[in-house]
């Protein structure tokens, strides 16, 4: 793997964690919309960014061996 794919690949991996901590916030929003406590809705908010997190490093074990 060349260098600029390294670095391709690491910004690739710091837009997903970004976006997984989006959609964690917006679980956490939604929680408490939804009048859940706080304690309750960090724990949705986590585990959507964690399941979000997992399906981009799914997607990225996929496309990485298709760019290479």
């Amino acid at each position: 793997m060349t260098v600029p794919l390294l670095v391709l690949l690491i910004l690739v991996l710091g837009m997903c964690i970004l976006f997984s901590a989006f959609a964690g916030l917006i679980g956490f929003g939604i929680a408490r919309l939804v009048n859940a406590p706080v304690n309750r809705a960090i724990a949705w908010g986590s585990f959507v960014a964690f399941s979000v997190m997992t399906l981009c490093i799914a997607v990225l074990a996929i496309v990485v061996p298709l760019v290479t």
